[in-house]
């Protein structure tokens, strides 16, 4: 797994001019001057940083089912959203699994993109303080840690203060880095609370800090993955995306049913023991509470609902349209060729 030039992302952000910076980071790139081979067998897929999710999210690649289905996938590791739309934008990668949200503002501004699937629909996204904040709804002049303004963590948790009645606006937003960062952040006592993952769970209690809530109690329409791709990677390399989305479906499926290597994937790419307590209750986290897309269905109403949340938490001044952005035709060729099983998605229970 290779990871993308700070000094690359850089430059790409600043033609791209959308608003996003990059992230800076001691890491080694995949060449910048195209994704990948140019032959539609090779895609060049971008995820963040793997967490205590990896388990089900790096399986494809663990048991080598891309290649069952005839393409080579090479996995590039973003830090976050400002590395990976940029990257994505730029050409440097065919395919991100990131966050609707920021990939409606890029289609606003003129990016040609489409949504083609998912892996983990489910938002494991929570928000973890100190004990002075008493509650989600007391978080009013807070400082809260997140990404950028428009990124994951500060959407989720602005969602999650207008559905507990506080205003966005009366809490301060700190960029504090990364996932770890952010939650470290906390337990130092540098900001109040922190949008973080639920891997921080299992430690919290332990480090004096609690749970306000999470993202799927709160606010249970917040989407968190979707497979992103353009539109000219679909003309080029329409069968390599379809051998992606397949690789990963089975992928997690194989997760969902052997939960003894996907907690030990997970453990290898977190370097921790597998005994490790965050391990195994993230691993009961997705497999019982329905985050999973085992058939990688598009989560198109959840992403609705973040175009509108937009709206309402002044991103944009009009819904970004999501129909012309979906393309569920690679995922239902995927699907075609591993079967279709019973979701477990909660949102579609919603």
């Amino acid at each position: 797994m290779s990871r993308l030039r700070p000094a690359a992302v850089a430059a790409v952000t600043a033609t791209l001019a959308l608003g996003l910076t990059a992230c800076g980071s001691d890491t080694t790139s995949a060449d910048a001057s195209g994704a990948s081979d140019d032959d539609g067998a090779t895609i060049t897929y971008g995820i963040y940083e793997p967490g205590a999710d990896s388990g089900y999210l790096l399986m494809g690649q663990e048991k080598n089912f891309f290649a069952k289905h005839g393409v080579k996938v090479n996995i590039v590791q973003l830090k976050s959203a400002q590395q990976a739309f940029p990257a994505l934008l730029a050409k440097q990668v065919d395919v991100i699994q990131g966050n609707p949200s920021e990939a409606l503002l890029a289609v606003q501004k003129g990016a040609k993109l489409k949504f083609v699937g998912s892996t983990m629909p489910g938002q494991n996204y929570a928000l973890y303080a100190k004990s002075d904040v008493a509650s989600l709804s007391a978080m009013a002049g807070t400082t809260l840690g997140v990404s950028t303004p428009t990124g994951l963590p500060a959407v989720v948790a602005k969602a999650m203060m207008l559905q507990s009645s506080v205003d966005p606006s009366s809490v301060k937003l700190v960029n504090s880095g990364g996932s770890s960062d952010r939650y470290k952040a906390v337990v130092a006592g540098q900001i109040q609370v922190a949008s973080a993952p639920l891997d921080y769970t299992a430690q919290a209690a332990k480090d004096g800090v609690k749970l306000l809530g999470r993202a799927k109690d709160v606010v249970p329409d917040f989407p968190r993955y979707a497979l992103i791709t353009r539109d000219d990677v679909l003309q080029a390399k329409g069968q390599g995306v379809t051998g992606l989305i397949t690789g990963l479906v089975e992928g997690i499926r194989y997760a969902n049913d052997h939960p003894d290597e996907a907690q030990a994937l997970a453990a290898k790419t977190l370097k921790v023991a597998a005994t490790d307590p965050m391990v195994a209750e993230t691993y009961k986290e997705f497999r019982d509470g329905g985050y999973l897309a085992l058939n990688g269905e598009i989560p198109v109403k959840q992403i609705k609902y973040l175009a509108d949340l937009q709206v309402k938490i002044g991103i944009t001044k009009s819904a970004i349209p999501v129909d012309p952005m979906v393309d569920d035709t690679y995922r239902q060729k995927a699907v075609a060729k591993i079967g279709q099983v019973a979701s477990h998605y909660y949102g579609d229970a919603q």
